[in-house]
């Protein structure tokens, strides 16, 4: 055998080692890296709700203004209870950072003068029904904004409670609180804003059980915890408008009820993941068809005791997380294997955002199909709302949905994100 066979033979070899240890990554990651599996799932240390990554002048205080080794997100979603309020559901963040992916992160909203280490970014969802002349039509009132880590970023260091501010949609030259997270687990207090639709809310967070999705001492974090909220919603250019050419100004309150789930994830970034991407990027460009990653995650909520998701992320033929869980009547249920069946193309929408940027298209309706611990699971969503643009492969939307599980029928709302890349 030649030299350059033995070479050839012995780079196959590890080359083919690595796709079956990227493979089969279910049966080794989680007993010898991954905690997810073994951690409480009622209760949350406080160093998993505390920032993670910040850098510090002092054990008391956060340098602002350098380069953080990593970004901390906070996340929330609330389904309402009555189903005759405008709102229909609202999903908020708060995150100290990017994720360093474009497509993923809208880099058409990012400052031009700051890079992506050097920014926040605040996001409030509100799919709201509004009424001009007594004809419904659907919002879904995205406030999306990347705002300077320096200026606009208030965080404590020892104890849950982080704020975003921004700059005021009617007054340029002064800034207000965008979102604020805090309190100590179960229990949360949420203030967020939505300038674009002039909307205001106040929640009151309890949580009871956590789906834990990864746990990777140093590298990546990330559970949602179920529980219920209460508190209000003010809408101070109402909903309901007589006439469509004028500018509304009655201002409507209600009351906001409903089960939701509360995240926090935390990741090590060394570098943006751009230069890693670049190929694939000229590859797309060659042929727009080409897709590399899909990510699909859902929260859904059948009942007051049940809840459950799943995380399916599969790249490059692999798939790197395909699990979920389901509280079900006191159990807990592992979700161990998620099929998701996609109509045709003609059965989706596709958004763009402000800057005209056309976004992944995503379907009206799909059916989960996934093996659990306590038997079948399988329903099939609806989705009523356009999806929400959150970047140029990533959107949002709220959905419904009708199935079994275990051979009892289930029924229920949920939240979800979808990103095709």
């Amino acid at each position: 055998m030649s030299e350059f066979a033995v070479y050839l033979l012995w780079a196959g070899l590890v080359l083919g080692g690595l796709y079956l240890l990227l493979r089969f990554n279910g049966f080794w990651i989680y007993a010898l890296l991954d905690r997810a599996r073994r951690n409480d799932t009622t209760s949350l240390p406080l160093r998993y709700e505390l920032p993670r990554y910040l850098k510090r002048i002092l054990p008391n205080r956060i340098d602002f203004s350098g380069r953080w080794p990593g970004w901390d997100g906070w996340y929330f979603f609330v389904l309402p209870d009555a189903p005759d309020i405008p709102v229909k559901m609202v999903r908020g963040s708060l995150m100290t950072g990017l994720y360093g992916l474009e497509g993923i992160d809208n880099y058409d909203k990012v400052s031009l003068r700051l890079g992506n280490s050097e920014e926040v970014e605040f996001l409030c969802l509100i799919p709201t029904d509004e009424t001009f002349d007594g004809t419904r039509q659907a919002f879904n009132h995205l406030s999306h904004h990347y705002l300077p880590k320096n200026s606009n970023l208030e965080m404590k260091p020892a104890t849950l409670d982080v704020a975003i501010r921004g700059t005021r949609v009617d007054r340029d030259d002064e800034t207000v609180q965008f979102g604020r997270i805090q309190g100590r687990w179960p229990n949360y207090q949420i203030e967020f804003s939505n300038p674009e639709a002039a909307a205001t809310l106040k929640l009151q967070y309890q949580g009871k059980n956590i789906l834990w999705w990864a746990d990777i001492p140093g590298v990546f974090t990330y559970f949602a915890a179920f529980g219920s909220f209460e508190g209000e919603i003010c809408y101070r250019r109402g909903t309901h408008h007589l006439d469509p050419q004028q500018i509304p100004d009655q201002q409507e309150t209600y009351s906001l009820k409903g089960l939701g789930g509360f995240e926090h994830g935390f990741a090590r970034k060394p570098f943006d993941f751009d230069p890693l991407w670049s190929p694939f990027r000229l590859l797309k460009t060659l042929a727009p068809s080409l897709k590399f990653v899909r990510y699909h995650y859902e929260l859904f909520l059948p009942g007051p005791d049940q809840y459950g998701g799943f995380m399916l992320a599969r790249g490059f033929g692999i798939d790197f997380r395909n699990r979920g869980g389901v509280f079900w009547k006191g159990s807990y249920i592992e979700i161990q294997n998620i099929r998701i069946e996609y109509p045709n193309r003609g059965e989706s929408d596709s958004m763009s955002d402000c800057s005209g940027t056309q976004s992944t298209r995503f379907f009206r309706k799909w059916r989960v199909v996934a093996r659990t611990t306590g038997g079948p699971l399988e329903y099939t969503a609806t989705r009523s709302f356009p999806p929400a643009p959150v970047a140029s492969d990533m959107i949002y939307y709220q959905f419904s949905f009708e199935g079994h599980f275990n051979g009892e029928e289930i029924s229920g709302r949920g939240y979800g994100e979808y990103a095709d890349i």
